[in-house]
């Protein structure tokens, strides 16, 4: 499904729903036990945008880029997650593994 310049597929849903359930956990107050939820957020948003952009992207490589990059959350800022991200992401896309 095309929405402007992102494309959508069935695997994406999945991040939507994320994107929406943190979103309510946020208004809600609820509580995640050891992640924050705006950084995860952050995240989910990163990484729903960078899927959309590019469909052509290898769905294995990116879900370990993705579930390292939610674990590093419990350690380090916000910043250093987010530029892990965007740092690994252009070297997966430069070494041709995304």
């Amino acid at each position: 499904m095309y929405i402007g310049p992102f494309y959508f597929d069935t695997k994406e849903l999945f991040l939507v729903l994320a994107a929406v359930l943190l979103a309510l956990a946020s208004f809600f107050g609820w509580s995640l036990w050891w992640f924050d939820r705006r950084t995860l957020l952050t995240l989910v948003i990163l990484m729903l945008i960078t899927k959309g952009l590019l469909p052509s992207i290898h769905n294995e490589a990116f879900f370990i880029l993705a579930v390292v990059t939610i674990f590093l959350s419990l350690y380090l800022s916000v910043f250093q997650v987010v530029l892990f991200y965007f740092l690994s992401f252009l070297m997966f896309r430069i070494m041709k593994v995304i």
